[in-house]
């Protein structure tokens, strides 16, 4: 069984006793157990943001995103350069619907760790949704520019260029993207044409 991104991160960072345990919880989707687990280190250790996002996580496993927004919130008190708790602390907001916390939260990630690829992404793609391709496209670019192996950041460029009808800027990010992954870039084509 495989294991999530941020699991495989957080496990780097633990004693490899408890790192087996969480991968172990999460292979076997036993968000309660996690949780349980989560807790008892927080009770050893209420200062350890790694235990904090664990709880954020178990929760929002369990679709309780409001409490899981208050644990990703203190994980990110307690360390404000976890890019990693600040992208799930704006995934829970999300799942609660409120767009502008999500925005803020990625606004102040981007304080602390300014070449984030992966929250100008998130930021970028909160915007796309919204239809504001405006304030998308400057994130993208942003993406790209810290990760040029991003596919998704070079196929929301392209697309925020094809609703902004900017066919040669669509062009230039659809070729960085068709050498990332062809079979996406020609997809996107087959669904936006070139006019």
């Amino acid at each position: 069984m495989s294991v999530s991104p941020v699991i495989a991160l957080l496990a780097s960072q633990l004693d490899r006793d408890t790192a087996r345990q969480v991968i172990e919880l999460e292979q076997k989707h036993d968000w309660p157990a996690m949780l349980g687990l989560a807790r008892i280190q927080l009770q050893r250790d209420p200062r350890g943001a790694n235990w904090w996002f664990l709880q954020g996580y178990a929760l929002g496993r369990q679709g309780q995103h409001a409490e899981a927004s208050v644990s990703f919130e203190r994980a990110v008190s307690l360390s404000p350069e976890d890019e990693m708790s600040w992208l799930a602390l704006g995934q829970s907001l999300s799942e609660l619907g409120q767009t502008e916390r999500v925005i803020q939260t990625y606004r102040q990630a981007l304080r602390y760790r300014p070449e984030s690829a992966a929250t100008y992404l998130a930021l970028a793609e909160v915007y796309q949704k919204q239809g504001r391709q405006d304030l998308a496209i400057p994130n993208f670019r942003e993406c790209v520019r810290y990760a040029p192996d991003s596919a998704q950041g070079w196929y929301g460029l392209a697309l925020a260029y094809q609703l902004t009808r900017q066919g040669g800027r669509r062009d230039e990010a659809l070729q960085s993207l068709r050498k990332l992954e062809p079979a996406t870039a020609g997809q996107f084509e087959k669904q936006y044409p070139s006019k």
